[in-house]
């Protein structure tokens, strides 16, 4: 664990003392998302699921709580849907270039044609999973379905006001880590990932698992009981990822 690393689910303060150091920190925030952060705030202290928080200086509940109210509400000024991306911060390797480029037999120009186009698929695929949850909050909010963005519940993406569904989103089966898969066992964290793959004649093929993901929310939905039941498809995702990047086309970079 890093040094500044901090979290409040050990603290021995009692539930009525965090309370109210969340009440005083957010009295003045915005109406509607303090209602969701309220319901968010209650499952972590109910199931300790309070992140780790990086805290240089002084370490006590107070300036956990804060920093934990300005993390949610700075991701939630931020949606991954406005970012605007960042060219990588580390170099390329010549090496690779030089490597594709022999057993192509590119010219320097469609080598360095190949790199930018794979920096943008790099770029694009570090953001989707991140466009992935705003899509979701978007099509489940009003089956009372919280997303937890912003890093407010360890290894928890979303979750049910009643706090009895608590839920990790990944984009593709292989793209859970060690440590994430850790911190899931012994909870009642469930896990869903968008893209599997089947095998149909021999060729390897995405399975989505979308149906899977409706089933959990139209089985665990504390809101709009009255709705039609949750119906998110691939089809409606891409349609989605096509808006945003038409949108923002600054969103993903070849830098």
């Amino acid at each position: 664990m890093a040094k500044n690393s901090y979290s409040i689910n050990d603290t021995n303060s009692p539930k009525s003392v965090l309370e109210g150091l969340y009440r005083a920190i957010v009295a003045n925030g915005n109406a509607t998302r303090k209602k969701d952060l309220d319901s968010i705030f209650d499952i972590a202290v109910d199931n300790k699921a309070f992140p780790n928080i990086n805290i240089p200086g002084n370490k006590n509940e107070r300036t956990y709580i804060e920093k934990w109210v300005s993390g949610y509400d700075n991701a939630m000024d931020n949606l991954p849907s406005s970012r605007i991306a960042s060219a990588k911060s580390a170099c390329s390797d010549p090496a690779i270039k030089l490597l594709v480029q022999a057993t192509r037999g590119s010219s320097d120009e469609e080598a360095l044609s190949e790199e930018s186009f794979h920096n943008l698929y790099m770029s694009a695929e570090n953001i989707q999973g991140n466009l992935l949850e705003e899509y979701i909050s978007l099509n489940t909010r009003k089956y009372g379905f919280l997303w937890c963005n912003g890093n407010v519940l360890r290894a928890i993406d979303f979750c049910n006001t009643d706090g009895s569904l608590l839920l990790q989103v990944k984009n593709k089966n292989n793209t859970e880590n060690s440590s994430s898969s850790n911190i899931r066992e012994g909870t009642d964290i469930i896990k869903w990932y968008r893209l599997g793959s089947c095998k149909v004649n021999g060729q390897v093929l995405p399975k989505f698992h979308w149906d899977e993901l409706n089933e959990i929310i139209n089985s665990h939905k504390t809101e709009g009981f009255d709705l039609e039941p949750c119906n998110m498809n691939e089809e409606d995702y891409e349609a989605f990822l096509r808006k945003v990047a038409t949108n923002n086309p600054n969103i993903i970079t070849d830098k």
